[in-house]
């Protein structure tokens, strides 16, 4: 398994090209004329000369910003950067005032998750890792948001058109509920309908067996395949919201942190 994941990130390291200062930060070739450091401060500034000698790939916050990094973004256990100069990806760092090995490990998972599902198309693309996971590098997702569902409407409108033509059908279960409550409730009575099909109460749910024809000869093959991704790991549909599900730069529908982990 490692010699398939170096062989993988050396495929796609010779197809990448990341920007110039991420460059300088990968091989530790400081700035001309650095931010911070003992040529742009006094002596008695508190930073003085934290950046100047930054090791190759530090993820110390000065050096990254000495490189150009800019802070974009902070979780409970890993913080967001922005490339120096490429926009289209982004660097998840593992926090160091927690545990090592667990903050290094959710960016490990990140990777081996993205390059051994069989579902890359579904997840943000892992470009490249440290050697000890400390940091990688990702393709940059724009999530849709807390309480949206434009995703639903952009990538699956049929549930749209369904839950909106079935909002007088008394026997409809969803019809006093919101579109993601419909989406996600919905996908979680497929799943449990997968896993033990005589207990599912789904055709009722929907109002009938033609109502459910008219919903399921419809879904796109973004959905089934969506449906196997989250039945064969475990992600709860409930979770598959606004704020964790995002549009990729070529308009990829991506699932974001949903606790699959």
């Amino acid at each position: 398994m490692k010699l398939l994941m170096e062989s993988w990130r050396k495929f796609l390291n010779e197809r990448m090209e990341f920007g110039e200062g991420f460059e300088k930060w990968i091989h530790g070739v400081p700035e001309d004329d650095p931010v911070r450091g003992p040529h742009s401060m006094d002596v008695d500034d508190d930073e003085f000369g934290q950046a100047a000698w930054c090791e190759p790939q530090s993820i110390d916050p000065e050096c990254l910003e000495e490189y150009g990094f800019e802070k974009i973004g902070e979780g409970s256990f890993r913080s967001v950067w922005a490339l120096p100069d490429n926009p289209n990806y982004v660097m998840k760092i593992a926090d160091d005032l927690w545990d090592d090995a667990d903050t290094k490990d959710m960016n490990k998972q990140e990777a081996d998750k993205f390059a051994q599902t069989g579902y890359p198309d579904l997840l943000p693309k892992v470009y490249d890792t440290a050697d000890d996971y400390s940091w990688i590098v990702v393709e940059r997702v724009k999530p849709y948001g807390f309480s949206s569902d434009k995703w639903i409407y952009d990538f699956f409108p049929i549930f749209v058109k369904f839950w909106e033509d079935n909002q007088d059908n008394i026997d409809f279960q969803w019809r006093n509920k919101s579109l993601e409550d419909f989406f996600g409730e919905y996908t979680e009575s497929r799943r449990d309908e997968i896993r033990k099909p005589d207990n599912s109460n789904l055709t009722y749910e929907l109002g009938g067996k033609m109502t459910r024809e008219e919903l399921e000869s419809q879904l796109p093959p973004l959905y089934k395949r969506f449906l196997e991704f989250i039945e064969q790991y475990g992600v709860e549909p409930i979770e598959i919201r606004g704020d964790n599900v995002g549009l990729a730069p070529e308009g990829r529908f991506v699932i974001l942190d949903s606790g699959w982990y």
